[in-house]
């Protein structure tokens, strides 16, 4: 048996979950949830949730009381999931594990009357699945195609076919039909901002429905399909292993980040040092900026932004705004950061050097930003890994206080309810039907 009929039998046969998994996974849950609603402040996102279609049951997270098709549901959350950055990712590789799941499976199973238990297995299997196919077929850099089009499709049918109980032959037929589906959005359209790509999850969302779908109706892939779309189209070395190494001892979901800042992942070390640094100085005293950063986000050079995404995937802005703002709440990240005019004068000062040989795994992404200012000081400040990964882990205070700046003017109840629901000192009713929880939560 190959190593990815292995893993998809593992995961259509995963019945129960540890414990601790489940919590991890409500965790992921409820901070994606807060970045849908988040969201919503932007008038794109509001009109796509406005406009989705079709009867059902299925909630569309940033619209109060407003039900939809769950294929339609999906991609309105979905769009709203990753339009901020806010929303949770994987840290051993590129790869959104749960923007590619919990909208569809978010979806099927409130229109189906399943319960909360249902969709921690379904978001956490789906997880898995996704992600280790991501460690698999690693694309080579400087990065290509963007993951949120070819890693979705694959994390959506995962997620829906375990939320339906498929057997481990119509499973792996979805997987891998929506694998030969995979989108092939480019990653320049990020920080060029054409956010165009912030729909490429909740396209994704819905063609998951239709690889689902098909594998059921007797619908095959190739069973080479990943070597032949990630390998010999995508140029990716595979390494096989990683499908199936230490499967159900350590869940990918225990390897996954929130995001305290609200921009592209590989920015927060630079984020966090220029954090530290504007602690020390007033803005209008810097003459110089020099930021030392790993490949990643070195790449990431784009220094006139012209839309909030392009903004977000750009080193020089997300360093001056912090800079400027003294701050890295959110706001200091959305549109009106791109005409600061003290924004644009500390953005054409930035000079970024790559950081050629990062340390090891966590510390593979380091940042060092240093200010000169008027009078000649020099004041620099180094972080080796950002805030939000497995190895500094969020404290759930810091959660909440995200999910309050969050929620707070739109859902207004949401992040007292998810204190309570996310409480350490006890595991939620997991057998709490999920259209009745969402009910409680977003209500």
């Amino acid at each position: 048996m190959s190593e990815i009929h292995k893993l998809l039998t593992w995961a259509a046969e995963s019945a129960d979950l540890p414990d601790a998994v489940l919590r991890t996974t409500l965790t992921i849950v409820c901070d994606d949830l807060a970045a849908m609603i988040g969201a919503h402040t932007e008038p794109e996102v509001r009109h796509i949730s406005a406009h989705a279609t079709g009867p059902g049951e299925a909630t569309v997270v940033g619209v109060p009381g407003k039900r939809a098709g769950p294929r339609s549901a999906a991609f309105a959350n979905a769009v709203a999931a990753n339009w901020t950055e806010l929303d949770g990712g994987y840290r051993p590789a590129t790869c959104h594990g749960s923007l590619y799941t919990l909208p569809a499976a978010l979806a099927e199973i409130e229109t189906t009357g399943g319960t909360l238990r249902d969709l921690l297995r379904s978001v956490a299997i789906g997880y898995e699945v996704v992600t280790r196919i991501a460690r698999a077929y690693r694309p080579p850099l400087p990065l290509v195609l963007h993951p949120h089009a070819t890693l979705s499709p694959i994390g959506a049918a995962a997620a829906l076919a375990a939320a339906r109980q498929l057997p481990a032959h119509q499973f792996t037929q979805a997987v891998l039909g929506a694998a030969s589906m995979s989108l092939t959005g480019p990653f320049g359209h990020a920080p060029e901002g054409a956010t165009v790509r912030n729909a490429w999850a909740g396209a994704g969302a819905q063609l998951g429905f239709v690889a689902a779908d098909i594998a059921v109706a007797g619908l095959t892939a190739s069973p080479a399909v990943l070597d032949e779309v990630f390998g010999r189209v995508g140029g990716a070395a595979s390494q096989v292993a990683e499908l199936t190494d230490g499967l159900g001892e350590r869940y990918a979901v225990q390897d996954g980040y929130q995001k305290p800042y609200a921009c592209c992942q590989y920015l927060h070390s630079s984020v966090e040092a220029a954090a530290l640094v504007a602690q020390q100085v007033e803005p209008a005293a810097i003459s110089a900026v020099a930021v030392r950063a790993h490949p990643l986000a070195a790449a990431l050079a784009g220094a006139a932004p012209e839309t909030s995404l392009a903004g977000r995937f750009s080193l020089p802005h997300a360093v001056a705004a912090v800079l400027a703002a003294r701050d890295t709440s959110a706001e200091v990240f959305a549109a009106a950061s791109l005409r600061d005019s003290e924004v644009a004068r500390l953005r054409a000062l930035v000079a970024i050097e790559e950081w050629t040989d990062p340390p090891q795994p966590p510390h593979d992404r380091p940042s060092r930003v240093q200010v000169s200012l008027a009078d000649g000081r020099v004041v620099a400040e180094t972080v080796l890994s950002a805030a939000g990964g497995p190895d500094r882990p969020l404290a759930r205070d810091q959660l909440q206080a995200k999910y309050e700046t969050l929620t707070g003017e739109l859902r207004p109840g949401f992040a007292d309810r998810v204190r309570t629901l996310t409480d350490p000192a006890r595991l939620p009713d997991l057998d709490l039907p999920l259209a009745t929880l969402l009910d409680e939560v977003l209500g």
